[in-house]
Parts: structure tokens; C-alpha cells; sequence
């Protein structure tokens, strides 16, 4: 009788077993859906960037290019955004096993995007919210009075606006002494030094809804407060003040009041206008 109870046991115990390693290789089987994605979105994104036209890492407007990353995602067919009228779907400029890089659609608004793969499969959003600003004016609308490029001599572009360190302008190198000029018709704003920034000055542009802002100067400008300044007036020269890795132009670009509930912008379309109609 006790034989007969053991190989009852021994049985019971193997048809456990057995039970277990199905329901595993059920569960790896599913795990593996087409695209890598997971059936129902079942892995998520490891996150959604600016990489060009950007205002921030994570704020962009219709026009930036985001770049998604995560695993697999060369299977991507789609990149979804929220839209005001519901989701907008687009296809992706580029794909690779970890990364998807997609233009920002206009009709985009602030969300998490998510992606569709090859198979239909929706991945789960991600994990940071992508906020979408209305356009920026186009450059193209500069005022009657004309323009310059803020630096008259032999310059250099270093580093555009946004990227990794979110950076609020753009860098031109040039050489110490060289004249800055109004880029655009104007009145002297403010005139300052911070230990970031150096000697810096703003000029409220006339015309447009905007403020210049030109950091490092080699000394605080000449210009007082209120003065009224013309396209090409020199307002400085390029200096290394402040927090400045070689002489240099830190420019910026707000549409609105500085730092009074105005928005920097990307400044290199303008300083490219500006550039060529300069030559």
C-alpha cells in the first residue's frame, strides 16, 4: 500500500512540473510579439527628445525633429502624437534597433507619444510629456528698418540653441575687441553684469515683439537705459565675462519680455536671415 501511495506521489509531483514549464514557455512565447513592442503596449519607451528646432529637451514646436528611444525600434511604423482633434500618426525620418526620430505635426499639442510597429502593436506612451508650443514667427518678418548680424567682423558659429544642455541661445565666436552691433532698430533696455553672463545688455526691438540680449561683453556698453539705438549701432565689444569658455557672443532670441514671461526662441534662423542679408 505505501508503494503504491510513493509512485502516486512521484506522479503528482512530475505532472507539476510538467504543468509549469508549459505555462512558462506560454508566457516567453508571448513575451516575444512581432516588433518587439509587446502585444498591447506592453513595454514602454524609455523616452521622447528634441534633437533639432529645439526650444527644450522636452518643448518643441511643429517643425522639431524628436527622437524616441527604446529597444527594437526599427520595426516602428508609426510615431503618434496627440492632436487637438485626436491622434495624429507619422512616419518616422529614420529607425534603428534603439532609437526613431520623427517630425513634430502641425496640429500637435502638449501629450506622450507613443509608437505603432510593423504588426499593429501599440507601444505604452512615454514616460515624459512632450510639450508642443505654437509656431515661432518666422524670421522672414523682420521690420522695414532692416537688420545686421550683431557681430561685425570675422565670426563663427559654436553652438545653436537647445540640444542636451538645453542651451538658451546661440554661441559665435569671434575675437575679443570685435564691434557688436543692434541687430535690429530699438531701445536700450537694460545694462548689466551676472557672474554667468558677464557684462550683458538687452535691447527691445522696435516693430516686433522681441528682446535682443548679447552676454560676455568685454565691458558693460556705453549705452544708457532708454537709448534709442539704429540697425549697425555699435553697442559693445566681444568679450570672455562672466562664465565664458573664450571670447565669444552668447545671443539670444525672446519673443515677449526677457525672463518676464517672454520665451526664448531658436536665434539661428534669425542670425542666418540676418547673415545673408548682410552680404
Amino acid at each position: 500500500m505505501s508503494h503504491h501511495r510513493s509512485v502516486d506521489a512521484r506522479l503528482g509531483l512530475a505532472l507539476l512540473v510538467l504543468g509549469l514549464l508549459l505555462s512558462c514557455a506560454g508566457n516567453a512565447e508571448a513575451a516575444v510579439a512581432p516588433g518587439g513592442i509587446g502585444a498591447g503596449g506592453s513595454v514602454a519607451l524609455a523616452d521622447v527628445t528634441c534633437v533639432r528646432q529645439c526650444v527644450a529637451v522636452h518643448k518643441v514646436r511643429p517643425g522639431s525633429t524628436v527622437r524616441v528611444r527604446g529597444l527594437d525600434l526599427e520595426e516602428v511604423r508609426e510615431v503618434v502624437f496627440r492632436g487637438s482633434k485626436g491622434p495624429i500618426q507619422v512616419e518616422p525620418v529614420q529607425r534603428t534597433e534603439r532609437a526613431a526620430t520623427a517630425v513634430v505635426p502641425e496640429g500637435a499639442v502638449a501629450g506622450r507619444p507613443y509608437v505603432i510597429d510593423q504588426s499593429g502593436h501599440q507601444s505604452a506612451p512615454s514616460p515624459h510629456k512632450l510639450f508642443i508650443l505654437p509656431g515661432a514667427p518666422s524670421p522672414s518678418s523682420t521690420p522695414a528698418s532692416g537688420s545686421a548680424y550683431p557681430i561685425a567682423g570675422k565670426h563663427e558659429l559654436w553652438e545653436g540653441f537647445g540640444g542636451a544642455r538645453e542651451h538658451g541661445g546661440a554661441d559665435i565666436g569671434a575675437a575679443c575687441g570685435t564691434p557688436l552691433v543692434a541687430a535690429l532698430t530699438g531701445t536700450v533696455e537694460s545694462v548689466k553684469y551676472e557672474p554667468r553672463a558677464g557684462n550683458y545688455l538687452v535691447i527691445d526691438a522696435g516693430g516686433v515683439d522681441a528682446d535682443l540680449i548679447y552676454m560676455h561683453m568685454s565691458a558693460p556698453s556705453p549705452l544708457k537705459v532708454g537709448t534709442p539705438v539704429a540697425v549697425g549701432t555699435q553697442v559693445g565689444t566681444v568679450g570672455d565675462t562672466g562664465n565664458a569658455q573664450g571670447c565669444h557672443l552668447h545671443f539670444e532670441y525672446w519673443i515677449g519680455e526677457a525672463w518676464l514671461g517672454g520665451e526664448a526662441v531658436d536665434p539661428v534662423p534669425y542670425l542666418t536671415q540676418w547673415e545673408g542679408s548682410a552680404g
